[in-house]
């Protein structure tokens, strides 16, 4: 934050050294300092680059439709509102059409900004030429802030996913190591393992946790970074993906406790588990590597996993034929089974996230980036988004209506006033729903009054030149990133480029002022429009969020168990379908904290807190309990398991699945219409469970990884009946 700080302060600089000996500062200040923090507000080169790109592009078509606008209507009466609105309606519509996201910004606000400074001022003034003055401005500022990102403290979304990549690689063998150093520690290793290595576990757990949400979040934030092609090509969502699970398996072994005494069943493996802890360290050593490595080099050799594993099942088979394994208690027998099954799937995983890397590394050598520019292509645009561009282009025109029949104190000031209330306002509108608004418009109020106190101090304290101005936009950014709004460090750093500059000094404290009143002045416009003109509800929206999720739950887990029983491959939208669920269930909770806004009343606040919290509790602990059980379903379903109770379970199956609809059904209405009749589905499950654990213990002729697999398989679907059963018992209690 700091770093991304000082390269928004350096610029500024710049920018203010270069245009300080021109005439007329604070008129031509703005557009340079829009297209220098458009681009860097960009945190890493790739996305910089193609942020100034479209940028570059984007300035030019809203200028454009501006001057046209301005030369078909002219430049009197009520110009003064209409052109800005058609101007921002037109290049919004050409950008949603042309999917072209990096050039929105900047065609629909520097368009309006440039239609509403042209209109009112000079009949005698040549538009184009000042057209092209201002575009001259604007491009200076992307050239900027472009050289900037590329020259200090560069962020590159490749080496920072790589590092992440190259620490977890290490992280997980040391890992995997401490778990089964715990695992098979006995009475006279106990001084050698003190109780606080179930601590470093947990650590070292959550740094690799850390490490892969980060690198999850830098690979969401270049999706339209210039040269993303190569992430795609290199496959980093599935890399990432499988990072997760075997997260998810690790903190699942960490669960495991064994047993002390050295006669135990899990220490006659002690050799053999020890054998594979030390070959996944090799292994991922060469992936390191690998990884790091500029050219192919030689594959790592991972077939040392299977073999390691081969051995212990086949150690497991030789004791169970035998008759050996009755020496040991059948409960911890089969608590040693499921260990030896949760191992088996996380070295697959393993073996899994090596495969990626070997691919990811031939993609590396052999990749070439496509050309720097390309064209948009044409997309249709749903009626939907087009009744929202219109609607918002009506609320400009109606803002600058306002704005005009305003009297200000202080004439001279009136421009600059207006342009500061415009921007304030359109950037709280620009929102999906009336709690976002509220959100935006809270941060704007508090983080630009914070930069127009910083730079009224600031301007007393130095005057107005380079050293100031980089002072106050470090602040601006810092305020803004530190609220949990960086966007809204780029009008911070508009109304900085407004509310200051040498020509302004006769009158600086009326027009700063008059700037401090502006902003929540325009927040609340904003607001208020919202409400109007944008007629969705956060807190409608997240409610409706939660049914949705509810529902893609019960698809996937009727998807997971279709193929399961029926033998066949998995439906091939199942990862889409738990991508879709992952990315809904983490943007909950920040949704939660946007729709609370929208609530009037204490008592009907806390009753939509206590529900959403309840909701997002229920589908955090259904998600993982999906992942549980595909990780379960891996494995065949036993043939004589199938032969004679595919019925039940089938039944058990498609009960379950409906009862996940009924609940998104409850979760929209906050009423259960259709009470599910989950306690029978319990009694059907544990009738079931009794058979198949008397067959577990008279027979042995099942294969093991199958057994054991569909045994893990069968608790979690039990586990999910009980949670779906407990939140229907639960839910009223939260609706009434």
């Amino acid at each position: 934050m700091i770093r991304q700080g000082l390269k928004f302060s350096l610029g500024a600089a710049l920018l203010t050294s270069f245009f300080w000996h021109r005439g007329n500062v604070l008129d031509n200040f703005v557009y340079p300092v829009f297209g220098y923090v458009s681009v860097l507000i960009e945190p890493s080169m790739g996305g910089a680059i193609a942020a100034g790109l479209g940028r570059l592009g984007g300035s030019a078509l809203g200028g454009i439709i501006a001057a046209i606008l301005v030369n078909a209507y002219g430049i009197q009466g009520s110009s003064f509102f209409v052109i800005p609105s058609l101007t921002y309606i037109l290049a919004a519509l050409i950008c949603e059409t042309y999917r072209w996201q990096a050039a929105y910004s900047q065609a629909t606000l520097l368009g309006a900004l440039i239609a509403m400074r042209v209109v009112g001022t000079s009949a005698q003034q040549n538009i184009w030429l000042y057209l092209r003055s201002r575009l001259i401005d604007n491009w200076i500022g992307i050239a900027v802030g472009i050289a900037v990102a590329l020259l200090f403290w560069p962020q590159n979304t490749r080496s920072d996913l790589n590092r992440n990549l190259m620490g977890i690689l290490q992280d997980i063998p040391r890992l995997f190591q401490k778990i089964l150093d715990r695992y098979l520690k006995t009475d006279g290793d106990e001084r050698d393992y003190p109780l606080s290595i179930e601590q470093n576990e947990l650590n070292l757990l959550n740094q690799i946790k850390k490490s892969t949400q980060t690198s999850l979040s830098t690979l969401t934030k270049a999706t339209h970074e210039f040269g993303s092609e190569i992430l795609v090509a290199e496959n980093w969502s599935e890399i990432l993906t499988i990072q997760n699970q075997l997260t998810r398996q690790l903190a699942d072994l960490m669960a495991f406790k064994g047993e002390k005494h050295e006669q135990n069943l899990v220490h006659q493996f002690r050799d053999e588990l020890n054998q594979l802890a030390t070959h996944l360290t090799d292994s991922f050593d060469s992936l390191r590597d690998l990884s790091n490595a500029k050219k192919i080099l030689a594959t790592p050799y991972l077939r040392e996993l299977e073999e390691d594993l081969a051995n212990i099942g086949g150690k497991l088979d030789h004791l169970r034929t035998s008759g050996e394994i009755d020496r040991y208690d059948v409960q911890e027998s089969l608590q040693f089974y499921q260990f030896i099954q949760l191992v088996s799937r996380f070295i697959q995983q393993c073996e899994g996230l090596g495969g990626r890397i070997i691919d990811k590394t031939k993609v590396t050598a052999t990749f070439r980036r496509r050309h720097l520019i390309t064209f948009p292509k044409w997309a249709p645009i749903s009626l939907k988004r087009l009744r929202e561009i219109v609607s918002l282009g009506v609320v400009i025109g109606l803002l600058l209506a306002i704005i005009r029949h305003i009297e200000f104190p202080y004439p001279s000031a009136y421009e600059k006033v207006a342009d500061i209330v415009i921007i304030g306002a359109v950037v709280t509108v620009i929102q999906p729903t009336r709690g976002r608004a509220i959100a935006i418009g809270w941060a704007a109020t508090v983080s630009l009054s914070l930069t127009i106190l910083c730079i009224y101090l600031l301007v007393k304290s130095f005057g107005y030149n380079p050293f100031s101005s980089s002072l106050a936009y470090f602040f601006a950014y810092f305020s803004c990133a530190w609220l949990g709004f960086t966007p809204i460090a780029r009008i911070g750093a508009i109304v900085a480029a407004d509310a200051i500059g040498k020509d302004i000094f006769p009158f600086f404290e009326q027009g700063i002022w008059a700037a401090l009143i502006s902003v929540p002045v325009g927040a609340f416009l904003g607001v208020l429009l919202t409400t109007v003109f944008m007629t969705k509800s956060a807190t409608n929206q997240l409610e409706t969020d939660f049914s949705v999720t509810f529902k893609k739950m019960g698809q996937l887990y009727q998807k997971l168990l279709s193929g399961y029983f029926q033998d066949t491959i998995p439906p091939s939208d199942i990862a889409q379908l738990k991508q879709a669920i992952t990315v809904a269930i983490a943007q909950h909770p920040a949704s939660v904290k946007i729709a609370s806004l929208e609530q009037i009343s204490t008592v009907l606040a806390t009753k939509h807190q206590n529900f959403w919290n309840f909701s997002i509790g229920y589908e955090q602990k259904l998600s993982a309990q999906l992942d549980a059980l595909q990780d379960g379903l891996q494995q065949p379903l036993p043939e004589p398991i199938r032969q004679k109770f595919l019925p039940e379970l089938q039944a058990i199956a498609k009960k379950t699945a409906i009862a996940f609809d009924q609940m998104a059904e409850a979760i929209a209405a906050q009423v259960i219409l259709n009470p599910p009749k989950l306690g029978l589905l319990i009694e059907e499950i544990e009738s079931l469970e009794k058979q198949l654990l008397s067959l577990r213990v008279e027979s042995r002729s099942y294969p093991l990884n199958e057994l054991i697999a569909f045994s893990s398989a069968f608790m979690t679907m039990k586990a999910i009946a009980s949670n779906l059963n407990q939140m229907s018992q639960d839910l009223p209690a939260y609706t009434q």
